[in-house]
């Protein structure tokens, strides 16, 4: 009930002040008023709804939902404004994992970087054998490392909506903004990463963190006018 109204309301399908009845709701997906409640209770937590007494629940626009929340990057990434979010939330991460990477170059145990180096790995693993869904699975596991390697709680939090964002790129979106494919380059500068990152080289590390953001946003950028 939650993915099939959650998506609803992301691609506009329930417009915002539409009122979504509880009855309506129970008829059309064949589940009981309290699983209803439940869902719906999850929708309002993430600012895609509001329930008042005497007014019932209402469709709330975006400006309040909860935009770094993994159930609402994916249905964003699955809806009308993929790209859109995409551009958001990669400027987002340029400063946070620029950072996240200058630290985690001191900070991260060997373990992490290890696994680190085992993500990059699987990554060009994947590139060779054109395996995009394991790419970018991979890609995930890297930048989720990354930032809890910081050692920074506050930056770590960030770990699985990064990787929410990045799953969506390798799960069957049919929402392609690179047709060319995986660029080598990309690939080559997460593992450049992964090496500065063992070599703890914290100005090179935070660099190509960087810059893998900063293409990526060419891509996404080059993919928007495109489609216009």
């Amino acid at each position: 009930m939650v993915e099939d109204i959650g998506q609803q309301i992301i691609n506009g399908d329930l417009a915002v002040g539409v009122t979504i009845f509880a009855e309506q709701v129970c008829n059309r997906l064949n589940i009981s008023r309290t699983v209803v409640r439940e869902g719906l209770r999850t929708l309002g937590s993430l600012g895609l709804i509001q329930s008042r007494p005497q007014r019932g629940t209402r469709v709330l626009p975006r400006e309040n939902w909860d935009l770094l929340s993994p159930y609402v990057i994916r249905w964003r990434g699955h809806g009308p404004d993929h790209l859109t979010q995409m551009r958001e939330l990669l400027e987002f991460r340029l400063g946070i994992e620029r950072a996240a990477a200058y630290f985690a170059a001191t900070r991260m145990t060997d373990d992490e970087a290890q696994a680190m180096a085992r993500a990059a790995a699987q990554m060009r693993t994947s590139f060779q054998v054109r395996d995009t869904f394991n790419f970018f699975r991979a890609d995930a596991e890297l930048h989720r490392l990354l930032l809890e390697g910081s050692g920074n709680p506050a930056l770590a939090q960030f770990a699985e909506t990064v990787a929410a964002l990045l799953r969506l790129r390798g799960a069957g979106s049919p929402y392609v903004y690179a047709p060319a494919g995986v660029a080598r380059a990309s690939l080559e500068r997460h593992v450049a990463l992964a090496e500065a990152l063992g070599r703890r080289d914290r100005a090179a590390a935070a660099d190509l963190a960087e810059e893998i953001i900063v293409e990526t946003l060419r891509e996404v950028s080059s993919a928007s006018d495109f489609r216009r």
